[in-house]
């Protein structure tokens, strides 16, 4: 691979962020929703203290990193002056799977030697999944897990000895369930950080209002700050949910019609 260039995130160039409107990761997708939402979030997170890099490659903004003091970070970890290590990606060309993941963990390194002028450890989220966020290429850059929730972990790198681990603060959000009193409840939650977030939820939005139908109960909730990101945290936690009567769904994998249908078999069945 020919050589990659590291810059370092500003409020100048941050639109060039593969995930913000004409960014490698978006261009030439159908979304639905104001993506200058994402630039918007992450202008106010620069200015709470966010730092982070670009990566180009053959002059294209391929990849990207963000990390935070955890103190104001949208996120509800305790890691008192520690730093938490937030998205991460980098996009490779076709299906290369086999290129992200190398220059994911050469971004990771980049970000952990800039926080340690500043922080005394770094934390962040890893996933049991190969591909996304994998909990054992974290590992093996020297994090540790100390918290485990079901597919999602705490991972935690000290540059200190002595160092007290972090913590998740706990779930204070229960989605509702009102099929007793004939109605369907739909609980969602979405985060204009990410262009995805921002398509699902403007679609589910869109899906209900076609429905019009007054047994629905919908309400949404933002995730962009540190005070929404506990207020409305589930588990396991993340900025992006949906629960149909408290059953999760998974939206990544449906399509709209496949949404649609399942709300209307929902409310079919409120009047068995």
């Amino acid at each position: 691979m020919k050589k990659i260039q590291d810059i370092c995130l500003t409020k100048d160039n941050i639109r060039e962020i593969p995930c913000c409107p004409g960014g490698l990761e978006v261009r030439g997708k159908k979304f639905v929703g104001e993506l200058d939402q994402v630039l918007r979030w992450r202008k106010k997170m620069l200015e709470k203290g966010m730092r982070g890099f670009i990566s180009y490659h053959e002059e294209i903004a391929r990849g990207f990193i963000e990390y935070m003091p955890v103190e104001v970070a949208p996120l509800p970890i305790e890691a008192p002056g520690s730093a938490v290590l937030m998205c991460y990606h980098w996009v490779p060309r076709g299906n290369n799977e086999e290129e992200h993941l190398p220059q994911e963990k050469r971004l990771i390194e980049l970000t952990i030697e800039d926080a340690k002028e500043k922080f005394s450890g770094i934390v962040t989220l890893g996933w049991n999944n190969p591909v996304h966020f994998p909990i054992k290429m974290l590992e093996e850059m020297g994090f540790k897990e100390v918290e485990t929730y079901d597919y999602l972990s705490l991972m935690w790198l000290p540059f200190e000895n002595n160092m007290k681990n972090p913590r998740m603060i706990q779930s204070k959000y229960e989605p509702k369930n009102l099929f007793s009193e004939g109605l369907l409840a739909i609980d969602q939650a979405y985060s204009t950080r990410c262009p995805y977030s921002i398509h699902n939820a403007e679609r589910v939005k869109k899906l209900i209002e076609e429905i019009n139908d007054e047994r629905i109960c919908y309400s949404i909730h933002r995730i962009d700050d540190r005070e929404e990101a506990i207020k409305w945290s589930i588990s396991p936690w993340n900025w992006e949910w949906l629960f149909f009567n408290g059953d999760e769904i998974n939206l990544f994998d449906k399509k709209s019609k496949d949404l649609k249908k399942m709300i209307l078999d929902r409310i079919d069945k409120l009047g068995d």
